[in-house]
């Protein structure tokens, strides 16, 4: 009887022991790569809490999938103990930020646990400097957290020279400045002293501009022709007057051979030709 009841004491102490120690354990589910609905009812079904670690990103476990638990599965765990998830954000893609201001960009990258390299500038028509024109690598390529990408930003315009182009050939002149992506606007006015075709002035007269600027040539047509009056029997004031008045200066010459009558007989140019304007006519008296 001693030895019966000592079994049976013994018995019931190693029972509870089993029972309030090792038997109490159960395995924790696998749920690593399943989504969070299905693992969240697979360990709720195991008597288990669920927590939430930060989501990280994964490039094979697809987006709101366990990429881990902890503790991980198969680990013994009493009832109500709690595991811990972490969510897949998917793969690591590189976010779009062009068009973005440099400060803008670098804050997506930081967000995305993507580390700025470094700016590179670049010319561009048109976005306004400081702008982002992209990334290295490209927007959507898959990199690791902790990764590098460098900036490629915008300097604006490129700055062109204007160049002085007063007393060059307009022909040569357009031709260069459209060789420059700039637009020539040419104006042309009589000019006494500069040959046909010359570059008299230019607006602006140097500098830079853009491209599709326009710089504006204003070119000699050389100078204006006057019709040469017809002032024969006319006398001297009288011809002296209608020349002045068309724009001319005069010379009077005496023919030796009729001298004192005080009319015109001749002028050089010839009554009715195109002479330049302020040029000189020499009227023949008698």
């Amino acid at each position: 009887m001693l030895l019966l009841a000592s079994l049976l004491v013994a018995g019931a102490i190693g029972g509870g022991a089993f029972w309030y120690g090792w038997a109490r354990y159960t395995a924790a589910p696998q749920v690593a790569g399943e989504d969070q609905t299905a693992a969240v009812s697979a360990l709720e079904s195991a008597g288990l809490e669920v927590a939430f670690a930060e989501s990280a990103y994964h490039s094979q476990v697809p987006v709101g999938s366990v990429i881990r638990t902890d503790p991980r599965g198969g680990a013994q765990v009493l009832p109500g103990d709690t595991v811990t998830l972490t969510l897949s954000l998917g793969p690591l893609l590189v976010p779009k930020v062009r068009g973005l201001d440099e400060d803008a960009a670098q804050d997506e990258l930081l967000a995305v646990q993507l580390d700025f390299g470094e700016s590179r500038e670049r010319f561009n028509e048109t976005q306004p400097a400081g702008t982002v024109l992209a990334s290295v690598p490209a927007v959507g390529s898959e990199l690791s957290p902790g990764d590098t990408v460098d900036l490629v930003i915008s300097k604006g315009r490129r700055p062109i020279e204007v160049g002085s182009w007063v007393g060059k050939d307009v022909e040569r002149a357009v031709q260069r400045l459209e060789r420059r992506d700039l637009v020539a606007s040419v104006t042309e006015v009589f000019d006494d002293t500069a040959p046909v075709g010359e570059v008299v002035a230019q607006s602006p007269t140097s500098g830079t501009l853009n491209k599709g600027d326009t710089v504006a040539l204003t070119v000699s047509k050389g100078p204006e022709l006057v019709e040469v009056p017809d002032v024969i029997r006319f006398g001297i004031d009288a011809a002296v007057r209608a020349l002045e008045d068309a724009g001319f200066t005069t010379r009077t010459e005496r023919n030796s051979f009729f001298a004192g009558l005080g009319f015109a007989v001749r002028t050089d140019p010839e009554p009715g030709s195109m002479a330049p304007r302020g040029s000189l006519v020499t009227i023949i008296v008698v």
